[in-house]
């Protein structure tokens, strides 16, 4: 199970910035995460996230990641995260950053990186991840994802971003949960907390997850 009481999941959000030549190349614009907390015999959750302005120096997404990721004693998590890593590593400041190195394992912190694959042995993406678990997820359509920022619309990217971090925190709950009848039995409980804290939450993207999680339980 968790090496300690408190799990981050983490997700960066991606700006494919090549989609109109047909030459995929992702840039990192924001982030969002989410963290619970186990506090007695309750969890206490707290989504926060965060995406660049067009004008804003790309070091603001490092700056961010270093506030948030600073606490020694938590757990980080997230799919794929040396992908993530990999974007990051390119911006300006990145080898400055405390954030980047805890997510790459190379912190303090316990690191838990989630990936998977098909049947054939080829690497699942995130959504088709959350697609094969049954877990809602965001649908990014890169020309207007990139339309949207170049224009600062953020808004929607905002809520993408904490979607998938949500969504992330599902995953590796299921994860955990397939581990052993005592992973399962701890998970089930944190799910409960979860699904309380979705359903009680004014978040947009907490209520999308709560939908999907009545709509399993149905």
């Amino acid at each position: 199970m968790l090496p300690l009481p408190v799990l981050t999941t983490v997700t960066i959000a991606r700006l494919d910035i090549g989609h109109h030549l047909n030459r995929p190349r992702a840039i990192p614009i924001g982030a969002a995460a989410l963290t619970g907390r186990v506090q007695g015999s309750g969890v206490h959750f707290h989504l926060d996230s965060f995406v660049l302005q067009p004008s804003d120096p790309a070091e603001k997404l490092l700056v961010w990641l270093d506030q948030r990721l600073a606490e020694e004693q938590v757990t980080i998590a997230g799919y794929q995260l040396a992908g993530a890593t990999a974007l990051l590593d390119a911006l300006p400041g990145a080898y400055w950053s405390s954030g980047l190195r805890s997510m790459a394992g190379l912190g303090a912190q316990p690191v838990m990186s989630l990936s998977a694959r098909d049947l054939r042995g080829a690497p699942l993406t995130f959504e088709q991840a959350c697609l094969h678990a049954g877990i809602r997820c965001s649908r990014i359509e890169s020309s207007m994802r990139f339309s949207a920022w170049c224009r600062s619309v953020t808004e929607q990217i905002d809520h993408q971003t904490q979607v998938d971090a949500i969504a992330a925190w599902r995953l590796i709950m299921k994860r955990l949960s397939s581990l052993d009848q005592h992973g399962a039995r701890v998970v089930d409980a944190m799910d409960e907390h979860l699904a309380g804290w979705l359903r009680a939450s004014s978040n947009g993207a907490a209520s999308l997850h709560a939908c999907d999680i009545a709509a399993i339980g149905n």
